[in-house]
């Protein structure tokens, strides 16, 4: 009857609440509209997934519902409480302009993701907005092709906004349409936890293509509780299927090595000693190490490209940006430090106190070396890093009874001076403080835990004089390069911040580490330019194992460990913030978002910095050109 249907819509209008609960449809619809528009535009990185099974495309259509509408509802959601508050027509409005934004940064990504294969953010913003408009130039032709593209997502979501307007589906299939997308989510992510405790590499290197996707993962839950045996699942899996995974689409090396034989191939050792600093080691702390560096190449400004362990361990073997972690990773595709070792035939045994399992490197830097021990038995760090002595010792001593005459590498990763904790009857450094991080403030003593410290330091080089002196009685010092360094520094509050340990911020105490590489046929040498873990495995693998004909630059973003010219930029990664480091400021992105300058001294806030245009151009292909820029 139209005089009762004009009656109610009357009186529906004049009812404040139900015109507040039809906005808020509006935007709840409007936004899941949006899902759907978002995952159209993301259909676009579909080209770079490696699908190659029906198990891949399976996961793919379990995620892709789930996170761009979780995208598109990172817009929307704030909607909601703006419809409550505002007339109708000015939050379809915002509303409006809130989806060309998003649809358009969604569209913008794509751009960026197909042409440096990593997500746009607040970091690369800032990189090309800092550089004053030196970084990208664009032509008449794409400005009309942008203007064009931005004109047609207003047009859609002006219809699709008219369209909501006149007509929606009833309030129940919203209740559906949540369930469905909590489903997809949580499917996704239980799916890839579970892909990346079983190295389903098929499932994990999806996950670096999807913006704004931090998929779970759960390996040591899953390992506790008796689920999944790492090390089982690892000595399972065929060497076909190691194979088969790597590569992926990468474009690593950049070129095939041009190497030959060495006459006579060395022994190498890498001794990595977790969280030290560079001032830790000295003749009273660290004795053995210390008069290592009398026959050594020592470098006095040495820094890690990252202040955890993740990213350090990563630069030091690959001498590129740990941006590439994830897609290393998932390609399963060792260093080329490693493969070259191996292919001349090299004895190889890895013995780290903390596991290699999480971070996984496993996974990336020791993907292709076989009878990988993932964990060390032993309660405390102390007691695992006896224990790889112990057993670096008996390796050895093996081969000295067999009489082997392959080369070895070898790889010692000691853990006591992360932990700070020592055997109970061990000399220590005093005033010494048993140590518990939760007492800790801007207004602590730092000496008690420095002393700490220095116990743990001294603990671990004892280990280390074991290994050397062990090296000297077999007589292998001559034959033998010899690294030692660190993943990262350790800071104790020196910037008066309440920064305590690592992990939080890029400056010199957490990522200025110690290097002497004892190298047979070299003088002796100090070194005071600054270098970088990005400097390392190059070195070794041109100047130690036959390459000096390939450009260092082929397989890695090395600088020149022995040459003191330097470039005037660096950078440095966490777990999840990374930097870019110039002499005066620092340019951090946070795992948030948010985008910090900060001045490199004193790690307060900068001012008047600006970013030279070719130093944003060089930042971004070194963070995108070991991946493959082709797409046939």
């Amino acid at each position: 009857m139209p005089g009762i249907q004009e009656l109610a819509i009357h009186m529906g209008s004049s009812n404040p609440l139900a015109g507040k609960r039809d906005a808020v449809s509006w935007v709840a619809w409007f936004t899941f509209a949006n899902g759907l528009f978002a995952m159209l535009v993301g259909l676009r990185y579909v080209q770079w997934i490696d699908i190659t099974d029906v198990t891949t495309a399976a996961y793919v259509a379990v995620l892709y519902p789930g996170q761009f509408a979780l995208i598109a509802w990172l817009f929307g959601l704030p909607l909601l409480p703006v419809a409550l508050l505002l007339p109708v027509r000015l939050t379809r409005a915002l509303a409006v302009a809130a989806a060309v934004v998003g649809i358009g940064i969604l569209a913008v990504d794509t751009v960026v993701y197909s042409l440096y294969r990593f997500h746009l953010s607040g970091f690369v913003l800032e990189l090309a907005l800092g550089a004053g408009g030196q970084a990208f130039t664009l032509s008449a032709a794409t400005k009309v092709v942008a203007v064009a593209v931005v004109l047609a997502i207003l047009l859609a979501e002006l219809g699709l906004a008219a369209l909501l307007n006149r007509t929606r589906p009833r309030g129940r299939w919203l209740g559906a349409g949540f369930a469905i997308l909590v489903a997809s989510q949580l499917g996704a992510h239980g799916w890839h936890a579970w892909a990346d405790a079983n190295y389903d590499s098929r499932i994990t290197s999806v996950t670096r293509h999807i913006p704004l996707y931090y998929a779970a993962t759960a390996k040591r839950f899953m390992q506790a509780r008796g689920l999944v045996d790492p090390q089982a699942v690892r000595e399972n899996q065929s060497a076909e299927k190691l194979v088969s995974a790597r590569g992926g689409r990468l474009d690593y090396p950049a070129a095939p090595m041009r190497c030959s034989a060495p006459a006579e191939p060395k022994n190498l050792l890498i001794i990595v000693a977790d969280s030290v600093r560079w001032d830790l080691l000295t003749e009273r702390t660290m004795p053995a190490v210390s008069a290592l560096k009398a026959s050594s190449q020592v470098f006095e400004r040495h820094f890690s490209n990252g202040n955890a362990t993740k990213p350090g361990l990563f630069t030091l073997f690959y001498g590129i940006p740990a941006s590439y972690w994830d897609a290393f990773t998932a390609a399963q595709q060792p260093p080329v430090l490693i493969e070259r070792m191996q292919s001349l035939g090299y004895d190889t045994r890895v013995l780290a106190s903390a596991t290699l399992v999480s971070p996984a490197f496993e996974r990336n830097v020791f993907s292709s070396i076989e009878n990988l021990r993932l964990e060390t038995p032993g309660e405390k760090p102390w007691q695992r890093d006896a224990r790889i002595t112990r057993d670096w010792l008996d390796f050895t001593a093996g081969r000295q009874a067999r009489g082997d005459a392959d080369p070895f590498f070898g790889f010692l990763f000691y853990d006591t001076t992360h932990s700070f904790e020592v055997p109970e009857d061990y000399p220590k450094f005093e005033p010494y403080w048993n140590v518990n991080r939760f007492a800790l403030d801007n207004e602590f003593d730092p000496e008690p835990f420095m002393n700490a410290y220095r116990t743990a330091g001294h603990y671990v080089d004892d280990q280390i004089r074991r290994v050397l002196d062990d090296l000297r009685q077999r007589e292998l010092m001559d034959d033998t390069i010899v690294v030692f360094t660190s993943d990262h520094g350790e800071e104790f509050n020196e910037h008066g911040m309440n920064y305590w340990g690592h992990g939080s911020n890029f400056g010199d105490y957490q990522l200025r580490v110690p290097l002497v590489i004892h190298w047979p046929g070299m003088e002796p040498r100090t070194y005071s330019h600054r270098t970088q873990h990005f400097d390392v495995a190059p070195a070794l693998v041109r100047n130690g194992l036959g390459c000096e004909a390939t450009p260092p630059k082929q397989f890695s973003s090395d600088f020149g460990l022995f040459n003191e010219g330097r470039l005037g930029w660096n950078m440095s990664h966490s777990y999840m913030d990374y930097a870019l480091l110039m002499p005066e400021f620092h340019l951090v992105k946070h795992a948030s978002g948010t985008v910090e300058l900060l001045d490199t001294t004193t790690l307060q806030p900068a001012s008047k910095a600006r970013i030279p245009g070719d130093v944003m151009r060089e930042v971004l292909r070194e963070m995108s050109r070991f991946y493959q820029s082709d797409e046939g």
